[in-house]
């Protein structure tokens, strides 16, 4: 990718809300509207179209307009552009994961990594957007939507299936840790449970890992919280 290039499509995804429009975009797999976006990120359609705007000049998402079958204005849907993703002309890291998993060895080290992993889960949710007030539970949507958004941040493709009252089910596809599994499992999946007990545990009312089932399928981990 040409330097230039580079540099405009990272001074587009710095901004915060850019990057939570742009992972909602990909996550979607398919044409977003404004309103949806409004709805399911909390944030009022003014503000995002100048983002969407900053998204499209840096040729990370397009538009088209569509008519609707009611009476009323067409339509503006936005995906992300085809051949483009976050990664491009990014680096491997594998060799460095490979020397670094080497020092993480013993229970107390693995517990060491797992504390750390949570404290990112944290992390990851809190600079996923503005919770509620102190003493304010959010609703259910809102919840959903940060954890969406933590784990998209993380690397993690998920797909949600409520469950009986407040609890779900994610499945993630795409672990960020899935080139360690052959050889480091045992660190991967602690790593991985890890930032997920720490994004739940952050939610307000907060929710706790009540299984954990690592690789069910290939390349897929399932979740339920509670």
């Amino acid at each position: 990718m040409p330097e230039g290039r580079a540099l405009d499509i990272h001074k587009a995804l710095a901004d915060d809300t850019r990057f939570r429009l742009y992972r909602y975009v990909g996550l979607a797999g398919r044409p977003v509207s404004v309103r949806e976006m409004s709805r399911r990120l909390s944030l009022h359609p003014n503000t995002l179209r100048p983002h969407l705007r900053r998204l499209e000049e840096a040729g990370l998402v397009s538009h088209e307009v569509r008519k609707t079958a009611a009476v009323g204005r067409p339509q503006t849907l936005y995906s992300i552009r085809q051949g483009q993703s976050e990664g491009e002309g990014g680096r491997d890291y594998r060799l460095l994961a490979e020397m670094l998993s080497g020092l993480v060895r013993g229970k107390r080290a693995l517990g060491t990594a797992h504390g750390l992993a949570v404290q990112w889960g944290s992390y990851l949710l809190a600079q996923s957007g503005p919770g509620p007030k102190p003493g304010v539970e959010a609703p259910a949507r809102r919840n959903l939507a940060l954890l969406q958004e933590a784990m998209a941040r993380a690397g993690f493709q998920p797909r949600f299936r409520r469950l009986q009252g407040s609890a779900i089910e994610v499945t993630l596809r795409e672990c960020p840790f899935r080139e360690l599994t052959e050889d480091h499992r045992d660190l991967a999946c602690t790593l991985h449970r890890g930032l997920i007990e720490g994004m739940v545990s952050g939610l307000k009312p907060p929710l706790v890992v009540k299984e954990f089932h690592s690789l069910v399928e290939r390349g897929i981990c399932r979740v339920q919280a509670g």
